[in-house]
């Protein structure tokens, strides 16, 4: 494929709203498919006699100006950070509710942008086939858009861009045409400082050196605390205390919130999330859950876990 078309693709990609776009070999990706219902989507749109060529990693970048932490709301207490490094500037400004759930659900409004752009690029490259992919993919969006260039992989397992830092969400493009050239065969990581290992409640995040994780000597450790706001069902006790302790009701941020990476990120959401930004997650909130990122789960689960914040501050 020409310089030429690669910059045309560029340039339909740019006049989608989709500006923050690389390009990575699916080569490069191919054994490291993920199981999930869009694989099959994959198999049956690329046959072995007409194969992807490329995935087009696009960024979403969703982080919104901080409005201060929930009415009663207390920044949690974390691990000691390593030496030399000083605290999160949003120590003191913390909600209980992850950013990534405070703007629309993006499976909706960002797989509608990306939707839209494969329809521009498959109009204008009939030959090409784009097929867009957004978290229910079979792509390892991480690795795909770190050997695109967008940038290194932390040690949380997150992409951190340059300028937006983690606070992305990626999607996907598959495309018959060849329009990456040679990368490297593992992606760029990140320096490796131990900052979000320390902030990590539950001692989930290996450590500096490539040592593993160290949990709570008080059993907490073990789960993601995102994983354990979402988790259905009756919790531990141990489960239950970390959520009481860290004053989430969904989601967590703080290995973000503590990387240096982050630090100086742009703030300049994408125009997808426009419309709703809902800083915390109260009872109100849960009274419609339409196009909201915890609505898959229903009430139950974010209402026990705000009674068992509420328990605690009384």
């Amino acid at each position: 494929m020409t310089d030429e078309a690669k910059a045309a693709v560029s340039r339909i990609l740019r006049e989608s709203g989709l500006a923050l776009h690389g390009f990575c070999p699916f080569s490069a990706v191919e054994g490291r498919l993920l199981p999930c219902r869009g694989r099959e989507r994959l198999v049956q749109a690329f046959p072995p006699a007409a194969p992807a060529r490329t995935v087009i990693a696009v960024l979403f970048p969703y982080r919104f100006p901080d409005e201060g932490p929930c009415p009663g709301g207390e920044p949690p207490a974390v691990s000691a950070a390593p030496e030399g490094v000083g605290p999160s500037p949003d120590a003191g400004a913390r909600s209980n509710l992850s950013r990534y759930a405070r703007v629309p659900d993006y499976h909706q409004a960002a797989g509608a942008a990306l939707e839209r752009a494969a329809a521009a690029l498959a109009a204008a490259f009939p030959e090409g086939r784009f097929l867009p992919f957004i978290d229910n993919s079979p792509i390892p969006e991480v690795r795909a858009a770190a050997l695109a260039g967008l940038g290194v992989v932390g040690e949380n397992g997150l992409l951190i861009h340059p300028d937006y830092g983690s606070w992305v969400f990626i999607g996907a493009i598959v495309t018959g045409l060849a329009l990456a050239g040679p990368v490297p065969a593992e992606p760029p990581r990140c320096p490796r400082c131990g900052r979000c290992a320390a902030a990590c409640p539950a001692g989930c995040l290996p450590r500096p050196g490539g040592n593993p994780p160290v949990a709570p000597a008080d059993g907490r450790g073990g789960t993601c605390l995102s994983a354990v706001t979402q988790k259905k069902g009756e919790l531990t006790l141990q489960e239950a205390q970390l959520i009481r302790d860290s004053g989430m009701a969904w989601g967590c941020d703080l290995c973000q919130e503590a990387c240096p990476l982050n630090r100086a990120a742009r703030i300049a959401p994408h125009p997808c999330f426009a419309g709703r930004y809902e800083p915390c997650l109260t009872p109100e909130s849960l009274k419609d859950l339409a196009g909201k990122a915890y609505g898959w789960r229903g009430k139950k689960v974010p209402a026990r876990n705000l009674s068992l914040i509420d328990a605690k501050a009384r």
